[in-house]
């Protein structure tokens, strides 16, 4: 039957609409053809075709463009050219209530090579990318008039992604999102850390999926789609900025496996992931979204969610593609 659940802690709600359940191989996607990389604006050789890197990732370090184009690198960021947010916005208009959209839409493209796919990063080209999540965080989240910087990749076009050379963005803008400012709430609210409650609470159960020393990753009680994760840090700490070198790394392993696993099982599926996080008061997630079920007219004139997978189901399945052993 169907069944109701409810956030963690915010008024929010999903149906499990478990007797609809489907297999993995009901979610096959047909997948666009890859570009051209011949034309691609962000595979090596084509950097002119860019803004200026304001950050290059090579192997002597991290560098920014001059004059001339930093070559041979490994992680490029710079300004996006069909930026949502500008460090120099146009006055908004009188009517209603509008803000200039002040901020700023940066690109981060994870890897030279066009065909290369998260879910099979080295362990070291993943540690380089949370490095670059981290550092981009921190050097927008005290910028003034910045309230909230998301982080966050489209992988896909189903997802969003309009290119298919795999990218990262960072947009930071001037407001508090609706959402995390409703979670800020309830955590400030409350005479305990709900998402610390969440990592003690969830690690015994069969939503767990795979563990290391300072993170967990499951797939939550409350999902809204199907095969639905969370990456939530054992320790309480509201952002990439206030992580030490060893949780930097064993987070890079465990996105990594998050990646593979959902790959294996779904055949590449599109998806999104975002960095939930704040500069204090909060506690940091990484919640990664598969692409799979189309949002139609009760999801969008409800907010409520239809999921046809149980998250006891897709913790058991992405497991085994792990090779753990079931849990309950």
């Amino acid at each position: 039957m169907p069944e109701i659940r409810k956030h963690y802690f915010l008024d929010e709600y999903c149906i499990i609409a478990a007797e609809r359940r489907k297999r993995p191989s009901d979610f096959r996607i047909q997948k666009g053809e890859p570009g051209d990389s011949n034309s691609c604006p962000f595979c090596p050789g084509h950097e002119e075709t860019t803004p200026h890197a304001v950050a290059v990732y090579t192997d002597q370090g991290v560098k920014a463009d001059g004059i001339e184009r930093i070559l041979d690198w490994k992680m490029r960021v710079f300004p996006n050219l069909f930026a949502a947010m500008v460090p120099s916005p146009s006055r908004p208009t009188a009517e209603w209530i509008a803000l200039p959209g002040h901020g700023h839409h940066e690109v981060i493209v994870d890897s030279p090579l066009h065909g290369d796919n998260p879910a099979h990063f080295s362990r070291e080209h993943m540690e380089l990318l949370v490095r670059s999540y981290q550092d981009r965080y921190a050097h927008y989240c005290c910028t003034s008039d910045v309230k909230y910087v998301s982080i966050f990749k489209n992988w896909g076009r189903e997802a969003g992604a309009s290119l298919s050379h795999t990218h990262s963005q960072v947009v930071a803008v001037p407001i508090m999102p609706p959402l995390i400012k409703r979670e800020l709430d309830a955590l400030t609210s409350a005479s305990f850390c709900q998402f610390c409650n969440i990592v003690e609470r969830e690690s015994t159960s069969d939503r767990m999926i795979a563990e290391n020393e300072d993170w967990v990753l499951i797939a939550p009680f409350y999902s809204q789609t199907p095969y639905e994760t969370w990456i939530l840090p054992r320790r309480h700490i509201s952002n990439l900025s206030e992580m030490n070198e060893e949780e930097r790394v064993r987070l890079a392993s465990i996105l990594g496996l998050a990646l593979k696993s959902m790959c294996s099982l779904l055949d590449d599926p599109p998806y999104n992931y975002m960095i939930f996080q704040l500069p204090s008061e909060y506690h940091l997630s990484i919640r990664i979204q598969p692409t799979l079920a189309k949002i139609a007219g009760f999801e969008r004139g409800t907010g409520i969610y239809i999921n046809s997978v149980p998250p006891e189901q897709a913790a058991g399945e992405l497991r085994q593609c792990l090779g753990e052993a079931p849990k309950g």
